[in-house]
C-alpha cells in the first residue's frame, strides 16, 4: 500500500492561537486516524477537552479563556508542531512557509538538495540496476521526485513536487 503524505498549506493568513490550534488539531486527528496513532488521537482529545473546559455557555464564552494561556502556547508550539512534523514526508517539515510566516503547512526543506546524500539523476533510466537507496530525479524544469530503490526492484515513488 502506497503511503500518502500531506503537502502544502493547512492554515493561511493568521497567527492567532484560536485559529491555529483548532485547525492543527483537526489535521492531526485526520492524520492520526489514518495512521492509527492512539497517542496523537489522545493528544487531540486532551486539547479539545481543555478548550471545552473553558466554554461557559451561561456567560457566552466560547473557549477563549484557553487561548493565550501557557497551556495553549505549549500545546501549539510543542505538542502540535512536533506531532504534525511526524507526518511530514522525507525532506519535508511542518511549520510556517519560508516566504510567509502566517502560512502553516507541510513544506519541502529549502536545504533538501544539500541534505540529500542519495543518487541524483535527471531521468530514472540513469539509475544503475543494482543501485539500492534513495534517488532524486530533478528534471530540466526543476520538478523533483523522490524514489526508493531496492537492488532487484523498480524504483518506488515516495513523493513528487511539480
Amino acid at each position: 500500500m502506497k503511503k500518502t503524505y500531506p503537502m502544502g498549506s493547512i492554515s493561511e493568513g493568521t497567527m492567532r492561537e484560536e485559529d491555529l490550534i483548532p485547525e492543527f488539531v483537526y489535521t492531526l486527528r485526520q492524520l492520526a486516524k489514518r495512521a492509527r496513532n492512539r497517542e496523537h488521537l489522545k493528544l487531540c482529545a486532551r486539547i479539545q477537552t481543555d478548550i471545552d473546559a473553558h466554554i461557559d455557555m451561561e456567560n457566552g464564552l466560547s473557549g477563549k479563556a484557553y487561548f493565550g494561556t501557557e497551556t495553549a502556547s505549549f500545546d501549539l508550539n510543542e505538542d502540535l508542531f512536533y506531532s504534525l512534523n511526524e507526518y511530514a514526508a522525507p525532506y519535508f517539515y511542518f511549520g510556517s512557509h519560508p516566504g510567509d510566516g502566517s502560512d502553516y503547512g507541510f513544506w519541502l526543506s529549502e536545504d533538501m538538495e544539500n541534505e540529500f546524500d542519495g543518487l541524483k539523476v535527471e531521468d530514472l533510466s540513469e539509475v544503475p540496476k543494482d543501485y539500492a537507496g534513495e534517488v532524486i530525479v530533478i528534471n530540466d524544469h526543476g520538478n523533483m521526485s523522490l524514489y526508493h530503490k531496492a537492488r532487484t526492484q523498480k524504483p518506488r515513488e515516495i513523493w513528487a513536487v511539480v
